[in-house]
């Protein structure tokens, strides 16, 4: 009985280490960030598929800017980013599709976030967005998530979305903007501010 006990343990463990090392791996790439901010934000570029959202079937990358305080829950730039998506494919985007993509970005980020901190089994309370379409190409709304990763509860981020085609490098460029303040608090103007090295007109 202990022997199988111990083998089981073993297995999980190797398990965790595989999907520890193939994380790793992923998060850790050569690629450099084309968005360009203050020093004091935190860099990451991923690429499609995503690692914790695979149905979002495209080809690309992901880079994305944090706030200084992202990760600190009690500070006023908590979970404020930025993410910009370069595509090689129109992603033709509206409003329902952005709701789409909105839940199953955060549901699995979040579901990643259960895992790292080895919630296995933990239940995530799924996300909800609202998006309406502004003017041509720009979208304004909301996302209601659970953040596992700090507060372990629901949160509310306000988010900005446009899109635009890229001439010079022939791709799809799709900016997310997303804070839980209010659009008239000044992290705003941050968020906005941030752009990017790539040439495109």
């Amino acid at each position: 009985m202990l022997k199988r006990i111990l083998k089981i343990v073993l297995f999980i463990v190797i398990v965790i280490a595989i999907g520890a090392g193939y994380l790793y791996i992923r998060l850790h790439n050569n690629i450099d960030n084309v968005l360009i901010a203050n020093d004091t934000w935190r860099s990451e570029v991923l690429e499609f598929p995503l690692i914790f959202a695979g149905d979002l079937d495209y080809q690309g990358e992901e880079h994305i800017r944090f706030a200084p305080g992202w990760g600190e829950k009690n500070s006023e730039d908590y979970f404020s980013y930025v993410f910009l998506w370069i595509l090689e494919e129109d992603p033709n985007i509206n409003a329902s599709e952005l709701e789409r993509i909105m839940e199953i970005y955060f549901d699995g980020l979040m579901g990643t976030g259960a895992i790292t901190n080895l919630n296995f089994f933990k239940k995530i309370p799924e996300t909800k967005s609202s998006i309406q379409q502004t003017a041509n190409n720009t979208f304004e709304g909301s996302i209601e998530m659970y953040d596992e990763f700090f507060k372990k509860e629901i949160i509310t981020l306000n988010a900005k979305i446009k899109s635009e085609y890229c001439p010079h490098q022939k791709k799809y460029l799709v900016w997310y903007y997303v804070s839980p303040q209010e659009k008239n608090h000044p992290i705003w103007n941050q968020l906005m501010n941030i752009h990017t090295s790539t040439k495109c007109h």
